[in-house]
């Protein structure tokens, strides 16, 4: 036997176990290194664990390999000595621990399975059969596991002789088995870490509920590239979760348990590991569960410890920083916000040298604020949060981004902080706070002379819940009254709620909907804290709240949180399915009655003033009261309780009617240029009113290209008695709509004729008025079925809008008849106090039937609502109080940029001057680019006489940018504050397929 290449082969098989393959594939796929983790073994397992699924994989493969390339290089170059095939794993697995770090386990068993497969499947059982009767014995567990793994090494030879009765194979199995199980009690296994002795890097993607939400948070934040110092996690002993739960029912004894279980000691390779990884001063920091959480910060709760420098303070910081977890104070905190006793991680990082550290503000945690307050100190930030010292007080207001420089500048002078650093903590603090989607954060930071480092982000916690414009501008716009708000706000968050339960179940109970909206500075938002959670709870992506606080897009929703919520969307999406066939079958049994019984009494009065009503007419009762006493009050009162009743289930379909056609849209990819909204009450009476205005253009002009003045027109219009009939019969038809069309107070076009008889002889004095002819638009077969999956919805909604609609004016009208009672009683000074009463006020007054005044309620109410409706009006309001705020102009001069960026919602391009348009009756003038707070179907009068339309809030799908589609008039929607931003007779570009507006001056 050659003896030269028996020592060739051994050392070839040694250099061979000795390449770190295994650490390859983990650095290749995770970019990790595993000898600075976990247990420091660099095996397969410990890639699974640390390195992921494909690193794992890899790993396998590169072993597998690596053991069976000695046995078939033995049994090709000694065909007649297979022992020798054996022989050569010794050294392959002396070199894989020695150097590479593994245990070669993985090795031998497929070395073992190539040399002879009834041995190593053998060896296999028998470990398979040790490990159940372990289990048995010492129950389920690591001991069993390592036991099994051990005695499976050791029979091996055993297996080799039974199989091959050859005494050269048993020794050599023999010395493999004995390196193999003398590795295994020497070596620390990755999978019988408890998670304790787990290390996690700030580099993974953390879990909360095992690293604390600290953690978890700096994770993003470094992954996502900020400046966040290096960090290893290691999480909750798991026996304090278990000595807990036997110390349950006694108190002060499982107390003492859980501080005990922490105070277990830490094997010497995980302080190894992180003295090794951070080998200068640490700091030991706690990452608790609930702690720096969406709803508690804990604050202040649990000890940091640093700077440590040996590995003997770096294992008492740890077990101090774990026993602050059991403080009487830490304790009464969770107890006092309702927080479960949990777990306890520890955060250990690079102790930062700072020149001088604070904490930050992305906002005013007053009241949600635009300014990023910032306060610092020379040295650590702890000496900020601690308190005990007086910080550099900064608030740096970033609403005006053309004037932050100067602010900076003014603000450097009295500051410790240079203007440099001070732009960046502000650029840090709005870059942290849009990538938690919108939510203002409480950070940590410090500054060592070259970078500013992010230490700990967390919400502002008091600044909660956040309310959003965002879908309430659109629902109902405007300053609001009380007496719409109390009606509005049940039947609103009533719907939302009915939909969400029917999507979440169960998971829908301890969910307030009641607080789904609410009025601030007397106008709507919607909860974005609840509707997020309620996101959550549904799958939908994260850049749900970001939705709702900034308007952006929302993300596709992951298939793996959608699966779960897809019983509850498959009901939802049923129950939309239905709607058409259930409206039909509610129109005609609830609503089409209920319209006609309000209409009978008001037909009749006109019948016998001999003027005919036809089924198609809307007709407004008189805001009189003709017998001023409690018994008219009473009748009155149960029919506007009558009128809620039947406003409940319309506002459910005007609800999810939109919705429903919203996304079928998006399913089959329907334009909103192939739908016809002919039916649609805007468009409707628009049109209605042009073919009006065409005859009294022809009954005044006897040639076609004559001028003729307005006072002529309107001597036309008064003296023929045929076009003053068709004017009347237009208002009784479309009386019912109003500028906001879900608001009572605001009276409806039936009350105010004279506007529109003006806008009537205006649109008849314009030689260009032409009627806008439905469009024919060239679809092929498919498009034309993808069409009708969606045009029967239109219809619907539309007859749905129009219900609803006659409906809350036919309540507005009853509360106008009592209106009138209460000014006859003396119980209201003027019209319109009514709508500054809430309806419980209301229904306590008539049921009560005792004399009261409400003067002074009305007056602060009124004023209230003045002031509100002038003040800007924030798209977001962290917490319940309405920030401080100026109204501010564009100026060319001053701003940063003369583009404002919004939604394009009609295509054009147009140049004009500048009409601030508060209400719907704003006198628009000629070739004027209107800018409104807001559209409804009662804008259509006044947008029709635009060149350009510029809203503050709303979407391609809102009413103004279905008119301004319809009409080709170019239309911008969702430019924050515009009516305040811009000013009368400000030149301006406005280009509806960008979506922006361009100041010119």
């Amino acid at each position: 036997m050659p003896l030269g290449t028996i020592a060739l082969l051994l050392a070839a098989s040694f250099s061979l176990g000795a390449l770190p393959l295994t650490r390859w594939a983990v650095r290749v796929f995770s970019r990790r290194d595993l000898r600075a983790l976990g247990t420091g073994n660099v095996g397969v397992s410990a890639a699974f664990l640390h390195g992921g699924k494909l690193a794992g994989i890899a790993a396998v493969l590169a072993e597998i390999a690596r053991g069976i390339v000695p046995v078939l290089a033995g049994r090709f170059c000694f065909p007649d000595a297979p022992a020798i095939a054996i022989v050569l794993l010794i050294p392959l697995v002396a070199g894989r621990y020695a150097i590479a770090r593994g245990g070669g386990v993985t090795n031998a068993v497929w070395g073992l399975l190539v040399f002879s497969p009834p041995v190593a499947v053998s060896s296999g059982i028998w470990g398979l059969l040790v490990w159940g009767l372990a289990q048995r014995w010492w129950g389920e567990g690591d001991r069993a596991r390592l036991f099994a793994s051990r005695c499976g090494c050791l029979c091996t030879p055993i297996w080799v002789w039974v199989w091959g009765q050859s005494m050269p194979e048993f020794l050599a199995a023999t010395g493999l088995a004995l390196l193999l199980a003398a590795i295994n009690f020497n070596q620390g296994d990755d999978m019988a870490l408890s998670k304790s002795e787990q290390l996690f890097s700030l580099d993974d993607s953390l879990d909360a509920a095992i690293c604390g939400d600290k953690a978890a948070k700096l994770s993003q934040l470094k992954r996502a590239g900020f400046n966040v110092p290096a960090g290893f996690i290691l999480p909750s002993k798991e026996e304090g979760r278990r000595k807990k739960e036997e110390g349950r029912g006694k108190k002060e004894e499982g107390r003492r348990d859980e501080e005990n279980a922490d105070r277990l000691l830490i094997s010497n390779s995980v302080i190894q590991n992180l003295k090794s990884q951070i080998p200068n001063r640490m700091i030991v920091r706690s990452s608790a569960a609930g702690e720096d959480g969406d709803i508690s910060s804990a604050a202040g709760q649990y000890q940091t410890i640093g700077p440590v420098f040996t590995e003997a303070e770096l294992l008492d910081g740890i077990n101090r920083c774990r026993q602050s977890y059991w403080t009487s104070e830490a304790v009464a905190y969770r107890r006092q916000r309702q927080l479960p006793d949990t777990q306890m991680a520890v955060l250990i990082q690079p102790y930062i040298d700072s020149q001088f550290a604070g904490v930050m503000f992305s906002r005013n945690p007053l009241d949600g604020g635009s300014q990023v307050i910032i306060e610092a100190l020379p040295g650590g930030a702890e000496a900020v949060v601690g308190g005990q010292c007086t910080p550099v007080h900064l608030e740096i207001d970033f609403s005006q981004p053309e004037l932050l420089e100067n602010k900076l500048t003014e603000l450097q002078s009295n500051s410790i902080i240079a203007q440099s650093i001070l732009a960046e903590l502000v650029k840090q603090a709005q870059a942290i706070e849009a990538f938690f989607h919108g939510i203002p954060q409480d950070i940590e930071w410090s500054w060592d002379g070259e970078k500013v480092w992010i230490l700990q982000s967390r919400p502002i916690t008091n600044l909660q819940p956040f309310w959003t414009r965002t879908i309430a501008a659109e629902v109902i716009p405007g300053a609001i009254r009380p007496l719409t708000w109390s009606i509005n706000r049940p039947l609103t968050c009533g719907v939302w709620g009915e939909i969400f339960k029917v999507v979440l179940g169960d998971r829908a109970i301890g969910l307030n909907f009641n607080e789904t909206a609410t009025l601030l500075g007397s106008h709507a938002y919607f909860n974005a804290t609840l509707l997020g959670e309620i996101f959550r709870m549904m799958g939908l992506p994260e850049q749900g709240l970001e939705f709702l606080l900034r308007g952006q897009k929302m993300g596709k929703p992951p298939l793996g949180k959608i699966l779960p919520n897809l019983p509850g969307l498959w009901r939802l999406v049923q129950r939309e399915r239905a709607l058409n066939a259930e409206f039909k079958g509610d129109r005609s049994s609830i609503f089409l009655p209920a319209l006609q019984s309000l209409d009978k009494e008001e037909g009749r009065r006109k019948k016998e003033e001999g003027r005919g009503s036809s089924e198609e007419e809307i007709l407004m009762p008189n805001a009189q009261c003709p017998m001023p006493d409690y018994q008219y009050l009473t009748e009155l009162l149960e029919r506007a309780e009558q009128i809620q009743e039947w406003l409940k289930p319309i506002t459910y379909y005007n609800i999810l009617g939109p919705i429903g056609l919203a996304i079928r849209k998006a399913i089959f990819r329907v334009n909103d240029d192939w739908l016809a909204n002919d039916s649609a009450p805007e468009i409707a009476s628009v049109r209605a009113l042009q073919h009006l205005a065409q005859k009294l253009r022809q009954a005044a002009f006897s040639q076609p290209d004559e001028t003729i003045s307005v006072a002529d027109l309107a001597q036309t219009f008064a003296e023929t008695p045929a076009l003053q009939a068709e004017f009347e019969k237009w208002l009784d038809i479309y009386g019912y709509l109003s500028e906001v069309g879900t608001d009572i107070a605001v009276p409806t076009w039936r009350e105010q004729p004279e506007i529109f008889q003006k806008l009537l002889i205006t649109m008849a004095q314009k030689a260009e008025t032409n009627l806008v002819e439905k469009r024919e638009i060239g679809l092929s077969f498919l498009q034309k079925w993808r069409l009708d999956k969606c045009q029967e919805r239109t219809l619907v909604k539309n007859q749905i809008s129009e219900i609803y609609a006659r409906l809350l004016a036919h309540l507005r009208w009853t509360f106008l008849e009592i209106e009138a009672c209460g000014l006859a009683m003396e119980v209201f000074q003027e019209s319109g106090d009514i709508f500054y009463l809430e309806f419980g006020e209301i229904q306590e007054w008539i049921r009560s039937g005792a004399s009261v005044s409400f003067k002074d309620t009305i007056r602060e109410r009124r004023d209230r609502l003045v002031a509100d409706r002038d003040r800007p009006i924030p798209p977001v309001v962290y917490g319940n109080l309405l920030p401080n705020s100026q109204t501010r102009a564009i100026d060319s001069a001053t701003s940063g940029t003369n583009i404002l960026q919004g939604i394009p919602a009609s295509i054009g391009r147009v140049e004009g001057f500048v009409k601030i348009c508060r209400t719907a009756s704003t006198d628009l003038g000629e070739n004027a680019i209107a800018v409104v707070p807001y559209t409804d179907a009662g804008w259509a009068p006044l947008l029709l006489g635009a060149t350009a339309i510029i809203a503050e809030v709303g979407g391609q799908l809102s009413h103004g940018a279905i008119i301004a589609r319809e009409y080709k008039i170019p239309a911008v929607m969702n430019i924050s504050e515009a009516t305040t931003r811009l000013r009368n007779g400000q030149k301006v570009r406005v280009d509806g397929y960008l979506g922006t507006v361009e100041l010119l001056e």
